[in-house]
This record gives structure tokens, sequence and C-alpha cells, in this order.
């Protein structure tokens, strides 16, 4: 992805993409302004990208040098539970715009992951994305796509098949690799889960963030 909206892509502009429809500061025009940045309709990950009712919240870290992505999504327990999973992956500019270092530590072993933004609708109705992951530590390597948009729904299948498609083909991605993602809310699933803990870990990040800006505010 090189232009979006007609323009160069920046660093500035692609953070700004995948905080996508979140209520922020720093979302787009055309952003929903709700409590999730996207939603994944479909992945191309038979391991990760399968779990039902997948949020992503993008945000920035305080003072902006990097941000945070939590992953919120719905599993099934050994024993049957339907309970919500999360992740706090940092987030760091690649050195090419639209470009990401991921990094999370899970279970004791940390992953890193490079994320590339192959495609954004100009009205943020879908964000294509691709990801090439590693944890050294196990000896475990993956590759995974990713088809997003404000509420999980699919584009339509002319849009799919105009345009989506062909841009997950430039990615390395066929179609028929893709997995849509249960996103259906009233589910028997998704009722016994409850609601999804989507501000876990940003509500921290917000506390702080207004703290320092009234303190700097005061020493104005």
């Amino acid at each position: 992805m090189k232009t979006f909206r007609n323009k160069p892509l920046t660093k500035e502009v692609a953070r700004k993409i995948l905080i996508g429809h979140l209520d922020d500061d720093s979302s787009l025009d055309g952003s929903e302004n709700t409590d999730i940045s996207w939603k994944v309709a479909a992945g191309a990950n038979v391991a990760y990208d399968q779990f039902p009712s997948q949020n992503q919240i993008f945000y920035e870290a305080i003072g902006g040098k990097s941000m945070w992505y939590d992953p919120v999504f719905r599993v099934e327990t050994l024993d049957g539970r339907q309970v919500w999973a999360k992740r706090h992956y940092r987030v760091r500019d690649g050195k090419v715009p639209g470009t990401f270092r991921f990094s999370v530590l899970d279970n004791g072993v940390t992953s890193d992951e490079f994320w590339t933004l192959v495609d954004c609708a100009d009205d943020l109705s879908y964000v294509i994305m691709h990801y090439a992951g590693a944890a050294a530590s196990v000896g475990q390597r993956y590759l995974g796509g990713l088809l997003c948009t404000a509420d999980g729904s699919l584009p339509s299948e002319s849009e799919r098949n105009e345009t989506i498609y062909p841009k997950l083909r430039s990615a390395g991605i066929e179609p028929f690799e893709l997995f849509a993602v249960d996103n259906t809310d009233k589910s028997p699933g998704a009722i016994a889960a409850g609601s999804p803990p989507l501000d876990f870990y940003r509500k921290d990040i917000l506390e702080k963030k207004e703290k320092k800006k009234k303190e700097m505010q005061s020493n104005i």
C-alpha cells in the first residue's frame, strides 16, 4: 500500500488507519468512533484467524513513539466454557510507511511479528493486513492475512471480487484460504461469554494520558 486518499502513505496516516474506527483523538475522518478499531471479517491462518468475535483495538502509547494493539477474541476452554482472551502487543513503526513491528509476551514466549497494510478503502469500509511472525524460542513461524471491517461483516461479493481479492492475491493470499469469522453477537457462545473486556489495557493508558495532559496544562 503506497497511497491513501490519493496521497502518498505516511507513517502518521498508516498509524491512523490502524486506529480505524476507534473513538480516539487520532482517528481519521470517516471513523465510526466506536469502542474498537476493527473487527476481523475473515482471516487466512487456520491456527490464529478462526476464533470468533475478533475485536482489534489500536491506540498510541503515552508519548506517541509507539502504539499498542489489543486483540480481544472469544475462545472455548477445555471444559466447554466460553471466555474472552486478550493480548497486549507493543507496535513500532517499520522502515517503510504501512509496515509495523509487533511484539508480545504470551505464556512466557515472546513473539515478534512483521505487519503490512495491504489496502484500505478511502471510506474505511475495510482494511487488509498481512503478517509474518516467529516465536524464536520454540522454533515457530507463521503467516497470515486479515480482512477487517468496522463491524466484522464481509463486504459485498462484487467488492470482494473486483477490489479485495486482487489485493489479497498481491500479498500472496488466495481467496479460498480465507476463513469467515463468526461475529454473531446473539449466538449461544457470545451470550455465554458476556461483554468483551475491550478497555482492559487501554483504560490505564487513557488515565495516564489525561494525567499527563493536566500536568502540562498546569505548567503553562
